[in-house]
């Protein structure tokens, strides 16, 4: 952050908190909908909540504003703080000078919406600027540690496998947590299929007319989105009847067949010339390569991936691709070829190519910190390489942040929990190689040790 957007962020911090203290322009102006099962939430830190069917047959425009959403509305303009925003909460009243997601957001996103959201109270029909919708949980790829939520392959494994029994922290018992279809249905929240007829993705058609031209950043997600008969439909309106400030941007693994990414390219290109959308972003993840990449995303074909990119940068010229790494314990002795890759395709692509390194924190067996120490050496040799190699200084900053995590990490992970998720790492990798006829070990040599060591706990 430099010293102008740093300002930025302090003179909207003023102004968010003569409001209320808890004020926050993105629960009004960012929406996440995860139409394939009825959740959603603003901002990415509060967790998803169901909206009641009877609520989008009321009014459809409940898919963002739902009653609960209003209700946390009125008390941020009530000068309260609703506890689903706590992760900016603490930050703040842990530093006074630290300078939040809430105050962040607000100026980068949707400053000039400040006196439109005002206007709007509670909005109970408030058109957002910053749209992320997933249609559809069908996907190609069963990630390691991704769910049936957002992976059509995992339910369908799921529906015909046995559950793993694993440790959850919350409760003190074991059981599976992220992957039982039993769980999910029980709480309401288990996808539709592509099969049935969803009523929720009907509210959002309804929704869209209106919706479109309000709209400056939509982000399609999945699932895989290039899999799903919805993205096309939205591109076609696109085309019909587009909107010249819109930035599209789509959460893709490109794993698809280049005929579709091709098809899919193609017509963003058109819509780009035609003034009907303004630019596209197309983020994937990867955070490995070759086999090690094709192991964490079960179903990846590496040389397709890589040709589906070079398919997105020539095909659309403006287009950038970002790659959100998911850091995870896999990752650690693997990063640099990643971080070559990244020095190979910036070589040919310079600036349109951008890289993202969040850390992955649940669930607990894929999290770096269940490592010893001594496996940090490859985190301080990638910090040095990205140092060498003309990488910005903010990327350096956030893998300089995973790199504090790993080492000073005794706030957030006690030794209980890194005992059990060590135990659940022996659990889970076995039945993974043995329902996908993969070999850990083979695969990541430098983890045979630590997976004879877990086993042992």
């Amino acid at each position: 952050m430099n010293q102008n957007e740093l300002k930025h962020a302090l003179d909207m911090k003023d102004r968010l908190n003569k409001v209320g203290s808890g004020f926050c322009l993105a629960k009004w102006d960012q929406v996440t909908m995860h139409l394939h099962n009825g959740m959603t939430h603003s901002c990415h830190h509060p967790a998803p909540h169901k909206i009641p069917l009877s609520e989008i047959e009321n009014n459809h425009k409940a898919i963002h504003n739902s009653k609960q959403k209003i209700e946390q509305r009125k008390s941020m303009l009530c000068g309260e703080r609703p506890g689903g925003c706590n992760y900016c909460y603490k930050m703040e009243d842990a530093n006074s000078d630290t300078v939040s997601d809430r105050y962040l957001k607000s100026a980068n996103l949707f400053e000039d919406r400040f006196d439109k959201i005002i206007s709007s109270g509670e909005g109970k029909d408030h058109l957002p600027s910053y749209l992320e919708v997933s249609f559809s949980n069908a996907c190609n790829l069963k990630c390691n540690y991704c769910s049936p939520t957002f992976s059509s392959m995992w339910r369908q494994e799921q529906e015909s496998s046995e559950p793993i029994m694993l440790f959850d922290d919350k409760t003190r018992e074991r059981h599976w947590q992220y992957h039982s279809l039993q769980d999910l249905k029980n709480k309401g929240e288990l996808p539709y299929t592509n099969r049935e007829y969803n009523p929720y993705v009907d509210a959002f058609w309804k929704w869209w007319p209106n919706l479109k031209n309000d709209l400056k950043i939509f982000r399609i997600t999945g699932g895989e989105p290039l899999m799903t008969a919805n993205t096309f439909k939205l591109l076609d309106m696109l085309k019909k009847d587009g909107n010249p400030e819109l930035f599209l941007q789509i959460n893709t693994n490109l794993g698809v067949t280049n005929r579709k990414v091709v098809d899919f390219c193609s017509r963003v290109q058109e819509l780009i010339e035609m003034k009907h959308v303004k630019n596209i972003r197309v983020f994937t993840s990867i955070e490995c390569t070759g086999k090690q990449a094709e192991y964490i995303r079960r179903g990846l074909n590496y040389e397709l991936f890589l040709q589906n990119i070079s398919t997105v940068l020539e095909t659309v010229p403006t287009a950038y691709v970002s790659f959100m790494t998911t850091y995870n314990v896999l990752t650690v002795p693997y990063f640099k070829d990643f971080l070559q890759l990244i020095v190979e395709l910036r070589e040919k692509w310079g600036e349109r190519i951008l890289i993202d390194i969040p850390h992955l924190k649940e669930p607990p067996h894929w999290t770096m910190n269940i490592l010893p120490k001594e496996f940090g050496r490859y985190i301080d040799s990638d910090v040095e390489y990205m140092r060498q190699n003309g990488f910005q200084d903010f990327e350096i900053r956030k893998m300089e942040r995973v790199r504090e995590y790993f080492y000073n990490d005794t706030h957030n992970v006690t030794e209980e929990y890194r005992l059990n998720a060590r135990k659940d790492f022996a659990k889970f990798f076995p039945e993974y190689d043995r329902r996908s006829n993969s070999n850990l070990a083979d695969t990541f040599p430098e983890f045979t040790e630590f997976l004879k060591w877990c086993k042992e706990l």
